[in-house]
């Protein structure tokens, strides 16, 4: 493996587990903060660690939309990008993508990076678009308002690998228009769990495909440091055992 391959952006973290579903490999799951910061583990994925013939569908739970999509500017840049050289990305992730964390999804899908997208989010309704990238390509993007009607639509489709992403603010409820707020609360905790059971509907179609794994913990929009650290706290205990981090994590089965 190339050195830059154990390149991590500052404030970010990732862990080496056992694939779930394959005792002959294994994979990683990457905690950031700004979300936009997953884009970096994605493309270090795609490029440097798998040699997929297609890059995977998204599989994303997200309050927000997060898809915004790169402006001629920001297309420019993603041309430039040295995407063999971890140490730019890594700066580009900080300095060239969307501050507000809502870019990075299609900017990884402009350079084929990502392939369909599949996002359960609270903030529009539920939607059906494309989206073109870098060589033409058509990427299928598809919104959903529940994790039911998310795993109802890809247990239909033809998938070989994916990323899973969670922005643990998915797991919160506001009436604000942009999430958080003063009156942001958590979902339960028999939700949560019901959600990400391992032998659950939504996971038990993911594990066999899954490449990798990016969890966003955005602390304001889950209502403060206290939030995200309790939300993130019971996803490790629903997925993990060992946790995250423990240099021994595996998967809770």
């Amino acid at each position: 493996m190339n050195i830059d391959e154990y390149i991590r952006p500052p404030g970010t973290y990732y862990d080496i587990l056992p694939h779930p579903n394959d005792d002959n490999r294994s994979m990683e799951v990457a905690i950031v903060q700004d979300h936009r910061f997953a884009f970096f583990y994605w493309l270090k994925w795609i490029k440097g660690q798998y040699g997929l013939p297609t890059p995977p569908s998204l599989i994303s739970l997200d309050w927000h939309r997060d898809l915004a999509a790169p402006g001629t500017i920001e297309c420019e840049w993603l041309k430039k990008l040295d995407t063999t050289n971890f140490k730019e990305v890594a700066f580009f992730c900080w300095d060239k993508l969307n501050c507000l964390n809502d870019g990075h999804i299609l900017a990884a899908a402009y350079l084929n990076i990502i392939g369909d997208i599949y996002v359960v989010q609270k903030q529009e309704l539920p939607s059906t678009e494309r989206f073109k990238d870098i060589e033409g390509r058509i990427h299928t993007i598809n919104c959903y308002r529940s994790v039911e009607a998310l795993t109802e639509a890809i247990s239909k489709i033809e998938c070989l690998s994916v990323f899973f992403d969670i922005d643990l603010d998915y797991f919160t409820k506001s009436p604000d228009s942009c999430g958080g707020g003063e009156r942001v609360e958590l979902v339960s905790e028999t939700d949560i769990r019901i959600n990400l059971a391992p032998n659950g509907g939504l996971l038990s179609w993911i594990f066999p495909r899954i490449y990798g794994m990016t969890i966003a913990t955005e602390p304001e929009f889950c209502g403060g440091l206290g939030n995200s650290n309790n939300l993130l706290t019971l996803v490790n205990d629903t997925l993990f055992e060992p946790p995250l981090l423990s240099h021994r994590a595996d998967w809770r089965h």
